[in-house]
């Protein structure tokens, strides 16, 4: 039970998050007025072909330097394609730490991070959502035959459930004695 009450606040925290960082930069939040911004999550994919099974979920951190989990893990093959989950701009490819990885960066300050991904391609490439942008390579942080998908707005990690849109409903439970 205590799981779910923490996955609970760390899903509301994240659209306070999403929602609150907008109003805060004066951007209207997806949904309400912005085009742009609800045209962008409207066209996002998954980076995977299906099945992409979720092995592990986002945990928020509590705060900036906490523990957490900062994005989802996505079971897969070694070598599979990987597919641009958005249209953007490549703003890194290469090796941080001890594994390959490729970041695409979106309008309204959007940054989607994968790993470990053997990019096909290069910073400063345009890239549409559903292209191939490279395959799954070994090594990171999560088990082999992985994909770890984070997602940061202005700055903030945020889960990529939130785009691809298979963040479910919140419920609101009974307080409990």
């Amino acid at each position: 039970m205590q799981n779910l009450r923490v996955l609970a606040v760390s899903v509301l925290i994240s659209v306070i998050v999403v929602l609150g960082a907008g109003a805060a930069s004066g951007a209207a939040p997806a949904g309400r007025g912005s085009a742009s911004t609800a045209t962008a999550a409207e066209s996002w994919q998954w980076p995977l072909a299906e099945p992409h099974p979720l092995t592990r979920p986002f945990e928020n951190p509590l705060t900036r330097y906490a523990p957490g989990h900062r994005g989802i893990d996505l079971a897969t093959k070694t070598h599979s394609a990987v597919l641009a989950p958005h249209d953007g701009v490549v703003s890194f490819a290469g090796r941080v730490a001890d594994r390959p990885v490729l970041s695409i960066m979106q309008e309204g300050d959007v940054i989607t991070t994968m790993e470990p991904v053997d990019a096909l391609v290069a910073v400063g490439d345009r890239v549409r959502a559903g292209q191939m942008i490279g395959t799954v390579a070994s090594g990171g942080h999560c088990p082999p035959d992985c994909l770890h998908l984070g997602v940061r707005v202005r700055g903030l990690y945020v889960s990529p459930l939130l785009f691809l849109g298979d963040v479910p409903r919140a419920v609101l439970l009974p307080s409990l004695p």
